[in-house]
């Protein structure tokens, strides 16, 4: 590819992923830790850094590995174990990292687990195979996830405060179901960018 071409392959994917395909609004992943964090969003800068971390290294390592033919053959149900097991080794490798030679509590290390093992993050590489990205849209996804994982809980998070001040919202549908018609309105909201039919 020349000259910087590489690059804006990389920053279109992941604006795309980012605005159009926010993959917790329109694919539901990895919606429950969104929720979970917007309910104490301090957390939420290191939390999306690990998924575009992980995401980031599944997409390279995948989109790698599918240059061996071997790899490249395999349908679905063998890709899907592939990127499994990149998933995991690229979890165990950076836990035991931060263990090891940075001496992390377990407590970080169960954080780092779980952004790592969600659906989001598996979500990725899946994107990549399906679209056959290219490697540094691969990348571009894999940063896009982070991102638009912030985005999501960062709307949902201000979207709670207005609903606990909001006194007005019947008591059958005060807490978790009115967060719930909340990211369901987003989710609508995102589904709108994407041009996508709801009945298609």
């Amino acid at each position: 590819m020349n000259g910087a071409g590489w690059f804006f392959d990389m920053l279109h994917v992941t604006l795309y992923t980012v605005f159009i395909q926010n993959l917790v609004f329109s694919g539901g992943y990895g919606t429950s830790e969104a929720v979970r964090i917007a309910a104490k969003p301090r957390r939420l800068l290191l939390f999306s850094s690990y998924i575009v971390y992980f995401g980031v290294i599944t997409s390279a390592a995948c989109r790698i590995l599918d240059f061996i033919p071997a790899i490249k053959a395999l349908g679905d149900t063998g890709h899907t174990a592939v990127f499994i097991a990149v998933l995991i080794v690229s979890y165990v490798l950076t836990a035991v990292l931060f263990w090891v030679v940075l001496g992390a509590e377990p407590k970080f290390l169960s954080q780092l687990g779980i952004s790592a093992l969600n659906t989001l993050v598996l979500a990725v590489p899946f994107i990549n195979y399906r679209a056959a990205y290219s490697f540094s849209e691969s990348i571009g996804t894999g940063i896009g996830a982070g991102v638009a994982f912030f985005l999501a809980v960062f709307l949902i998070s201000k979207g709670m405060g207005k609903l606990c001040a909001n006194k007005d919202i019947p008591p059958a549908f005060q807490g978790t179901p009115a967060i719930f018609i909340y990211v369901a309105l987003l989710s609508l909201a995102f589904t709108g960018f994407s041009g996508s039919s709801l009945f298609a």
